[in-house]
């Protein structure tokens, strides 16, 4: 009997964590037929198990419940606010019980008559019964089990152990997986290694969701939590939860879930304006709470942001020089970002009256202690009127990840797997870099990016290599943004144990923790989302939610123009809108083609037209030039000197007796023009000529993929990983045999090997040969072609 009530104990607990997030999805859509069912199917379920155990209190409200919802079945009654909130009360008085029942305790008498009585809309404040459970209460449930599993408990500090353990066998792994790969192909060998990788991978798996849990449980309260506070303070909020399916220790999230609740508390509290004042300053009624959680490496970054009034930076500082934090002075010098931070001191609030749900900043102190007891952070972002952002950054005890390992001025780092867009020679056609003013920016794939230099991110000296020769690696963050990491070489990817470093470490913000390679030697892997936030590249986690119409409206951006500022060949200062650009080209004097008012230049093999020379001959030997696009058609524009992109925030004066100008405006008090696009679109644009690509067929694996495809892209190639009708090349890794020649069929196929050595003579190359894989490629082209 004993195991049957356990086995009641967790399938009730499961379906009471569904049931809640149903329940207020009903509510939001009454006529959700299927949710109305889910619901009533677990009342029922429960009624019918409760007669089975003889539990009569539970059996009575789960009773009532399943009446009142089979009233809403059968259309007899709404599904209105009063009987959604009777209902959670008493979903909530079933977990108490529940919980009473699996720690055997007698559960206080009273309190069921009124709830059964709300059901029925007698008008019972549900909140005012004996013994009600708090959101606080519903967020610290036990962790859920399947009925149908059997479980033991077992100590962490053994499971950490195993884990541990894991981890050193990765590790042999890759060692083993070295050495093998210098003493080439070994069939005896090869196969039992494999099939190890392989049983090594899923016992690492089994052994990582021991301690692992998907950040979802964390989030199945919070839409009742938020329900429950909006209705209080008479807000309205919508919730958006982004990043169930990333996993934290069970421990950690036990920690992380207190700090959570509070900001959410603050947020919805203080943050949050009321329905009217946020009528008056022109948004949305309805408030919006963003929460997000994404990986970086050993850390876990959790953000919750709202759009509500912002904190107050000038109200900040007065308290803290109250409060004797700071003087006078401090507050003249410090930057904002330093101000917000105050917020953690221990007693430290801004709130004029404290509420009984939260006061903001009462309470940040214990929030950030606690956070740093496990080796976390928080920080606070705000903008006045915008809203707030809490950042969040808990460490995971142990991680294996996929890694890509890259070099710099002679020094090994790596980077999580899970960021690499791509990886794109600096060379190819596809990327043209392009520095401008402080600002370091690639165009690939037609976009503009913004590009760091890993040597400069580390403080490392600068390597030899000239821009055109570094490698790009084209990282995209959780949030969506793009940047591209220049790294001298790449070394190899695979699995990485990432290890925790020292919290001193850890607070640069470039280290997300330390691995070892297959030969041994310790490498730092990098933060890639604290660096990229450095550097002003992560956008607000608030915009990827705001609809297209919300952006639109925005009046802190509604006369904001993104420009690229220049001299022209005359000396005039002028602007361009920035999404016209595509790049910046360099054309020899030689290219350029004039006749009679007009100009073209030879671009990449393309005839593009060139305007903005002035008459009589060329100024230079060499014209730089804006490549301006309008998704069809193209042109470019002669300048003297590009000088950064800026941001044109004046007031813009029309300008109607120059056909190619669209307004003047004011940058650090000199006048700019700033150019019509439209208008030079209309007079000079032409759709550039392009010729097709040939194709090259690789082998469809991970490493031809990842590494051999970028490569084949920058030398002017469509890659494919099965053979089409097309005209085409391919790679492969079949070896002919000693003394076997190539037929005439394989006049167009690359056989690659993995050793630098050709022991067998059959006209390989070695993968990593660059410029003989690249030699190869465009002598099988002119086979192709002849």
């Amino acid at each position: 009997m004993d195991d049957l009530l356990a086995e009641f104990v967790a399938e009730t607990r499961e379906m009471l964590e569904a049931s809640e997030s149903e329940i207020i999805a009903w509510e939001a859509n009454p006529e959700d037929r299927a949710r109305l069912d889910a619901i009533f199917r677990f009342v029922h379920t429960v009624k019918g198990n409760c007669g089975f155990f003889d539990f009569p209190r539970l059996a009575a409200l789960s009773h009532a419940a399943e009446d009142a919802l089979a009233e809403v079945r059968a259309d007899r009654r709404d599904a209105d606010s009063a009987l959604v909130t009777a209902v959670l009360a008493v979903i909530d008085r079933i977990a108490q019980m529940v919980n009473a029942i699996d720690a055997d305790e007698e559960f206080p008498a009273g309190g069921d008559d009124e709830l059964i009585a709300a059901l029925d809309g007698a008008g019972i404040d549900t909140t005012e019964i004996e013994n009600p459970i708090e959101a606080e209460q519903v967020s610290k449930r036990m962790d859920i089990s399947t009925g149908a599993q059997r479980t033991i408990r077992l100590p962490v500090d053994l499971l950490d152990r195993v884990m541990s353990g894991v981890s050193d066998m990765v590790l042999a792994r890759n060692d083993l997986a070295h050495r093998l790969g210098q003493a080439g192909t070994q069939p005896t060998i090869d196969g039992p290694f494999e099939r190890l990788t392989a049983i090594l991978s899923d016992v690492r798996d089994a052994i990582t969701r021991m301690r692992m849990q998907r950040i979802e449980t964390l989030y199945a309260a919070l839409p009742r939590l938020v329900r429950d506070l909006s209705s209080e303070l008479g807000k309205q909020v919508t919730l958006d939860l982004e990043g169930g399916d990333v996993e934290l220790d069970r421990e950690m999230i036990e920690t992380v879930r207190d700090p959570l609740t509070h900001i959410i508390r603050n947020a919805i509290d203080h943050g949050l304006e009321s329905p009217a004042e946020r009528a008056v300053a022109g948004k949305r009624e309805c408030g919006l709470l963003s929460i997000s959680a994404r990986q970086s490496g050993n850390t876990i970054s959790i953000v919750v942001s709202d759009d509500g009034g912002g904190l107050k930076e000038a109200k900040i500082a007065a308290k803290a020089q109250k409060m004797g934090l700071i003087s006078a002075t401090d507050s003249e010098r410090m930057s904002r970002e330093s101000v917000l931070q105050l917020i953690f001191e221990p007693g430290f609030s801004t709130a004029d009256t404290v509420s009984s749900v939260s006061g903001r900043g009462v309470g940040l102190d214990v929030v950030r202690q606690n956070l740093e007891k496990v080796g976390g952070s928080i920080k606070v972002s705000s903008t006045d009127g915008v809203g707030t952002l809490f950042t969040l950054q808990v460490p995971l005890t142990l991680s294996i990840i996929a890694g890509l390992t890259v070099g710099v001025s002679e020094q090994r780092f790596a980077i999580p797997q899970s960021y690499v867009e791509e990886i794109v020679h600096s060379s190819a056609k596809a990327l043209d870099y392009a520095q401008m003013g402080e600002t370091a920016l690639v165009t690939f794939r037609g976009a503009r990016t913004p590009c760091l230099m890993l040597s400069d991110v580390l403080g490392l000296p600068a390597s030899n290599a000239r821009h055109g020769d570094h490698i790009m690696v084209m990282l995209r963050l959780a949030s969506g943004d793009l940047f591209a990491l220049a790294v001298d070489t790449i070394h190899n990817h695979g699995d990485l144990v990432v290890k925790p470093l020292a919290p001193a470490i850890m607070k640069t913000g470039l280290y997300a923790g330390t691995t070892l390679m297959d030969d041994g030697q310790p490498v730092m892997l990098l933060d890639v989302t604290s660096i990229a936030s450095q550097h002003g590249l992560v956008s607000d986690a608030r915009t990827h939610v705001l609809d297209d119409d919300d952006k639109g409206t925005s009046e802190s951006s509604a006369h904001v123009v993104q420009a690229m500022l220049f001299s022209d060949l005359n000396g005039r200062r002028s602007a361009i809108r920035l999404e016209l650009l595509q790049r910046i080209e360099t054309a020899p004097a030689a290219a350029i083609e004039k006749t009679g008012s007009s100009a073209r230049v030879v671009i990449d093999g393309n005839i593009l037209p060139l305007i903005g020379l002035p008459a009589g001959a060329l100024p230079s030997e060499r014209i730089r030039c804006l490549r301006l696009t309008d998704g069809a058609c193209e042109l470019l524009y002669a300048v003297r000197e590009v000088d950064d992109a800026v941001e044109l925030t004046q007031d813009l004066k029309l300008v109607s007796d120059d056909p190619e100008v669209e307004a003047v405006t004011l940058v650090e008090g000199k006048a700019v023009t700033l150019l019509d696009g439209h208008a030079l679109f209309s007079l000079h644009g032409e759709a550039p000529q392009s010729s097709a690509k040939p194709t090259c067929v690789i082998p469809d694996t991970e490493w031809a993929r990842t590494i051999l495809a970028p490569l084949i892209q920058i030398a002017g190639y469509s890659v494919a990983t099965e053979h089409t009708e097309a005209e085409e090349i391919t790679i492969t890794f079949d070896v002919l045999a000693s003394g076997e020649r190539p037929s005439a069929e394989d006049a167009a196929v690359i056989r690659l090997r993995d050793q630098p050595e050709d022991e067998c003579g059959a006209n390989t190359i070695y993968r990593y040969d660059r410029e003989g894989l690249l030699s190869a490629l465009r002598d099988a082209t002119q086979r192709r072609s002849a």
